[in-house]
């Protein structure tokens, strides 16, 4: 019998839902995914996995709420910044097509950084994004980060990424997929 990974059980997933950023969590990932996929339920586990309060990089003071993942590579996620029991501040990381997002905007990345001041961009090294990828990253704590990551043009630099890395077939995270926050991101997709 195998044993549950505890990102992929009913109980990270009921932990996750009591967090305050839950909501905005739903709709970030509900949002990609509708933009990476034409049937994002149709591409659950083959192609997409989303696991709940996963281990990734945790500390005292940081957990990550959920890790979105297209066949070999993480996309999004959002981690949690703890001061003792206290919430302090949430980052926002999403990994989009570098050459889409410049095509879209006409700037490079180092233009974006510079027009942009309160978003990080960052080139991946991950191979599975062959050099064409770049996470764009942002704290909530700045005040008019959020405007200027969602005044980008995100659905034209997010689908290639997602179409690149699902060319390189299924990743290795069923184990880690969360079945109960998958159903509820599809039926807020579904409502869209």
């Amino acid at each position: 019998m195998t044993t549950l990974h505890p990102s992929a059980s009913d109980e990270n997933f009921a932990e996750l839902q009591r967090d305050p950023f839950f909501d905005p969590a739903v709709d970030l990932v509900a949002d990609y995914l509708t933009d990476a996929f034409d049937d994002p339920a149709g591409a659950e586990v083959d192609r997409w996995t989303l696991s709940a309060l996963p281990t990734t990089n945790k500390t005292t003071q940081m957990q990550r709420l959920f890790t979105l993942n297209v066949g070999p590579m993480e996309v999004l996620y959002v981690e949690r910044y703890l001061e003792g029991n206290d919430i302090v501040d949430y980052r926002i990381a999403l990994y989009v097509s570098e050459s889409a997002l410049s095509a879209a905007t006409s700037k490079t990345v180092e233009q974006l950084e510079n027009s942009l001041p309160l978003l990080r961009f960052h080139r991946t090294g991950m191979a599975s994004a062959d050099g064409d990828g770049v996470v764009i990253d942002w704290f909530l704590s700045d005040d008019g980060a959020d405007e200027q990551f969602f005044g980008l043009p995100l659905a034209a630099a997010i689908r290639p990424l997602a179409e690149l890395l699902v060319g390189k077939g299924r990743g290795p995270y069923a184990q880690y997929h969360n079945r109960a926050f998958a159903a509820h991101v599809l039926g807020r997709a579904a409502d869209a």
